[in-house]
């Protein structure tokens, strides 16, 4: 059964800042995952690995719950007041 990609709107991708933050996990130290910062916030969206785009939308692929664990806490790191959300 292939994994649902979430989408991300190219309207919503304005409101993060251009240079994204790429981290990696220990299951998966080949494939990058996605953390967009918002602009002029203290908030970041962990969007999951990058899969494809339309031309409206970024596909990314979701990660498991232990990856997510994994992310949230290296997002943390330094930015212990800082809003995390998921794709």
């Amino acid at each position: 059964m292939p994994i649902e990609k979430k989408q991300l709107s190219m309207k919503d991708i304005q409101k993060f800042d251009p240079t994204p933050l790429y981290l990696y996990t220990a299951k998966d130290a080949l494939n990058r995952v996605t953390v967009l910062k918002e602009a002029n916030k203290d908030a970041y969206l962990i969007a999951g690995r990058y899969s494809s785009s339309t031309s409206d939308h970024r596909l990314y692929t979701p990660l498991s719950e232990e990856e997510s664990k994994e992310v949230e806490k290296l997002v943390r790191i330094g930015r212990k007041d800082a809003t995390i959300s998921f794709l």
